[in-house]
């Protein structure tokens, strides 16, 4: 479905990946023909794709498609295009992966000096990359360079790189690289460790597994003198790879199959498609039947709708005197909400004269607090303070005089004492007085001469009665902030409780 709906699309970028995915789909089935085609089709939109990684992906598929083909010179062309793409993604994993199949190409077209250039670059690239999972393959591949041109002992070197970091990591490619030092071995007259490493690499789970064993242990007997014994291996060698090609054939018929199938598969939704197209012959039939119904109806409501036309013309009339009705009853809602708005504005103004005197009568209150006696002894009290000091003290105000302060600041702030005792009722007298005289706005050295105290004694005096009586019901930062929370005085009614 997704081959059908991008084959046709502009969008280039999901065109690709759609040929691309396909193309890995036939890769896994075996079907390398087919896949061969979607990867072309997949490499034509590369060039007006935006995503890097997509174009990447599509070459190196393309590549190891062509490899798996035996179409090795083919190959070095998309794997050197799949190389810029990992150079322009920065990415140094891809890289390496390039690099590596590149000079599998270009060693296998016997190209060696390049083979071995793009060889290099990946093991430099890996190193510097701490890529300690691309050793082994690089390095075994390096081995099988040097064994092509013949040098036996840097070939062994390599091979030995790689069988360390295949014992590191548990490489796929270890039983492989254990024959192959075994067949090194041989070449080079080691013939007691070449048996050592060929036995370890000894694997018979798979025909081609046992063929490397197989192979190399009938080297291994030729170069004992043990002909009888190579002869032996040589035979099963020859057994496996007569089965191997066996099963090439049945591959090839099981491909064969799939593809016949694939094409059944083809005709079938093509004649689901057939059925699709006379479903939507009977779909337009009843549209057509639906139109025709429907312009009779249109018809028939054409005609109703005349008659309701004229009906509402006669009713117009009476709308419109019924609209010159609603204007007059507007006129007569303005006018009474003009008359509104003046009450309203008188509202206002006597509003603004009852604030007005509130104000009065609050400056009065303070001004009656300023010529209240007892206040102007303490007001003394403050100046004398602050002139150098005499040789006596200041003589604190006697307990009826307190009383007589503590009653005027009630009087004049609202009943501030009656909502300080109310709110607080474990408040003691000289507690009372102390706040008082914070109510009137007395500063710490003001409070310290009227209360003969000295500035600590104060500061601790009033901490302690912040914390032991004001925070438990409130916290606050400072007893003054307390004091000048108290809300006015509300005198208890009776309605209050019923509201």
């Amino acid at each position: 479905m997704a081959l059908e709906h991008y084959s046709t699309s502009d969008n280039t970028d999901m065109k690709a990946r759609t040929f691309l995915v396909a193309a890995q789909v036939y890769k896994e089935l075996g079907m390398q023909d087919i896949s061969l085609d979607y990867i072309h089709k997949a490499s034509e939109c590369v060039n007006n794709i935006s995503d890097t990684w997509v174009s990447y992906y599509i070459y190196y598929l393309w590549g190891r498609l062509l490899q798996d083909g035996y179409d090795v010179k083919s190959s070095i062309e998309p794997f050197e295009s799949s190389l810029l793409c990992a150079n322009k993604l920065n990415d140094t994993s891809l890289i390496i992966t390039s690099l590596k199949e590149l000079s599998y190409s270009y060693l296998a077209n016997n190209d060696t000096i390049t083979g071995i250039k793009k060889l290099d670059y990946a093991l430099n690239l890996a190193l510097k990359a701490n890529s300690y999972q691309d050793f082994a393959p690089l390095y075994g591949l390096k081995a099988q360079t040097y064994y092509m041109l013949g040098s036996y002992k840097k070939a062994l070197s390599f091979i030995d790189e790689a069988l360390t970091y295949n014992h590191l990591f548990n490489g796929s490619d270890t039983i492989s690289n254990l024959n192959f030092k075994g067949r090194l071995l041989i070449l080079t007259n080691r013939l007691d460790s070449a048996e050592y490493y060929i036995e370890r690499g000894r694997d018979t789970t798979t025909l081609a597994k046992a063929n490397l064993y197989y192979s190399c242990m009938g080297m291994l007997r030729e170069a004992q003198g043990d002909y009888k014994g190579a002869l032996e291996y040589n035979k099963r060698h020859s057994a496996n790879l007569l089965k191997i090609a066996a099963g090439i054939e049945r591959d090839k018929v099981a491909r064969l199959d799939k593809q016949y199938n694939t094409a059944r598969i083809e005709r079938e939704n093509s004649e689901l498609k057939i059925k699709q197209q006379q479903s939507w012959l009977y779909i337009l039939a009843i549209i057509i039947i639906v139109v025709i119904t429907s312009f009779a109806a249109y018809t028939a409501y054409s005609r109703r709708r005349k008659q309701l036309l004229d009906t509402l013309r006669h009713q117009s009339d009476d709308i419109n005197r019924l609209q010159q009705s609603a204007a007059l009853l507007m006129d007569e809602k303005i006018k009474a909400s003009e008359r509104e708005m003046a009450l309203a504005a008188r509202a206002n103004d006597k509003d603004q004269e009852l604030s007005t005197s509130r104000a009065l009568i609050a400056d009065l209150k303070k001004r009656l607090l300023l010529n209240n006696q007892v206040v102007k002894k303490v007001q003394e009290t403050i100046d004398a303070a602050k002139r150098p000091k005499a040789n006596r003290q200041p003589k604190p105000l006697s307990d009826a005089e307190i009383s007589e302060f503590v009653a005027a600041v009630n009087d004049c702030y609202n009943g501030f004492v009656n909502a300080l005792t109310a709110q607080y009722p474990s408040l003691t007298d000289s507690e009372i007085y102390l706040c008082c005289l914070i109510k009137i706005g007395l500063d710490n050295p003001g409070l310290c001469a009227v209360l003969g105290i000295s500035d600590s004694a104060l500061r601790k005096r009033k901490y302690r009665l912040k914390s032991s009586k004001f925070d438990p019901v409130k916290p606050f930062e400072t007893l003054d902030e307390a004091i000048h929370a108290i809300p006015p005085f509300r005198p208890y009614n009776g309605n209050d409780e019923a509201a």
